[in-house]
């Protein structure tokens, strides 16, 4: 199985050492791909730049992947439910936006399913980390250890 985190980022500093410990766990076979934001325009400009950004890079990289973005109304899934998705899945990609998010519309049909994390709101690196602990969860379920569940 094979996961790519695609994120639109420039820093994790706050996090970086445990985002880097949990990509030394799950191995090569789990990576994060940055995306730059844009720093200028009006917010409407940023949104739509980024967003293209964005579909561009799953066209040209991730045909034949599935993809989930992380979006506030995506559903809320249990450990349970993300096990099942990542195990009939051989490469997933997440797509994790910026603070002012992206046109979800205009990814609609690049996008299989749609995450959310929980009813709060989270920073992209904060999600980010989330997301990498419950990937590494899944993995040590699919291992056969035991990892809190």
């Amino acid at each position: 199985m094979k996961i790519k985190l695609l994120c639109v980022s420039d820093s994790d500093k706050h996090f970086q050492s445990a985002i880097d410990e949990y990509l030394k766990r799950l191995g090569k076979d789990t990576e994060i791909v940055t995306i730059k934001p844009e720093k200028n325009g009006t917010r409407e400009q940023i949104i739509m730049k980024e967003t293209q950004k964005i579909s561009d890079y799953l066209e040209k990289h991730f045909s034949g992947w599935a993809r989930v973005l992380l979006a506030k109304k995506g559903k809320n899934w249990s450990t349970e439910d993300f096990l099942h998705f990542i195990t009939k899945e051989a490469r997933i990609v997440f797509v994790i936006g910026w603070p002012y998010w992206i046109d979800e519309k205009f990814l609609t049909e690049k996008i299989d399913a749609k995450l959310a994390l929980g009813a709060l709101t989270l920073p992209h690196w904060l999600a980010k980390l989330v997301l990498l602990e419950q990937i590494y969860r899944v993995a040590m379920i699919q291992g056969g250890r035991e990892y809190h569940y």
